[in-house]
């Protein structure tokens, strides 16, 4: 009877520590780091001044990509300590400027802004608890079946064409980094 007793007690330590291994690969399998794959505008648009309208928003924003390692960050992950869920989405956010004569219809720079929040995961969706941001309004953020995540966000841009400022829905897929 006691030789039943150690095999069952056995079983069920492997059984617990597998379980906890498994849930260890579950919570880190999306997280971590991501870069912009694309970035699909709703409308068309000229962000970057050259006259040439576009929705492939990633060519529109010149010299904004190469700069920076990661565009989006999900915690917890490895590289960290905190045990907190939190999302960080970093977006190109223009900087307009009408003070050169050699642009008299105006000139743009990108600087890299970011926008955090908490989070829940479930049935491949993210919720998201609301921050105060001013800078993008996000829709939805769902992890895709090839391990790409996608984002759909609402966010104004100025459009060199009209010369207006534009509210532009966004979708924007990102990959994971390795």
């Amino acid at each position: 009877m006691k030789k039943w007793i150690y095999v069952i007690l056995s079983l069920s330590t492997i059984t617990i520590s597998c379980s906890k291994d498994d849930y260890e690969i579950q919570r880190y399998a999306f997280a971590g780091f991501y870069q912009v794959q694309t970035m699909q505008s709703d409308k068309l648009v000229d962000l970057n001044g050259d006259s040439q309208k576009s929705r492939d928003l990633k060519s529109e924003i010149n010299n904004y990509f190469n700069d920076f390692k990661y565009d989006f960050e999900i915690r917890p992950n490895q590289t960290n300590d905190t045990e907190d869920k939190l999302i960080s989405i970093y977006f190109p956010e223009p900087s307009i400027s009408f003070d050169y004569p050699s642009s008299p219809n105006g000139s743009v720079e990108y600087a890299r802004n970011v926008v955090g929040f908490r989070y829940e995961y479930q049935n491949k969706q993210f919720k998201l608890f609301q921050t105060d941001n001013e800078f993008a309004v996000i829709d939805k953020i769902e992890l895709l079946d090839s391990g790409k995540i996608k984002s759909t966000i609402h966010k104004d841009y100025y459009d060199f064409e009209t010369q207006n400022w534009i509210n532009l829905k966004i979708e924007i897929e990102y990959v994971k980094m390795k």
